[in-house]
């Protein structure tokens, strides 16, 4: 698996955090709140695959590039940004030593705080 950083997921994130807009601070309830597969099914029917990747940091390269599960390490919940859901992207992109992923996701907390 090759995984580089979703700019695009980046700047979405960040204009979001930026306007103080749509930030849900929570840390603990990712596991309540991540959508759910249907609600994702829907998301997909009502927009394109590209937008759906704005809520990810990461993109495996290696991965079919018409498939949703090439993003990775989400930003919230496809409304808003989580920041339980941030804090799990940095963990989980450290302990894959997708070292750039876990700074940016560590990027974006320190701007929410």
């Amino acid at each position: 698996m090759a995984v580089k950083l979703n700019q695009e997921a980046y700047n979405h994130a960040m204009a979001l955090i930026k306007n103080g807009l749509e930030i849900e601070h929570d840390t603990n309830n990712w596991d309540e709140v991540e959508p759910t597969e249907n609600e994702t099914v829907e998301y997909l029917n009502t927009h394109t695959l590209s937008e759906y990747g704005r809520w990810f940091l990461g993109i495996d390269t290696e991965a079919d590039q018409k498939d949703k599960s090439k993003y990775l390490y989400p930003t919230g919940d496809l409304k808003v940004i989580h920041k339980s859901a941030l804090m799990l992207s940095e963990r989980e992109a450290k302990q894959q030593n997708h070292g750039e992923i876990a700074a940016t996701a560590k990027k974006l907390l320190e701007m929410i705080k």
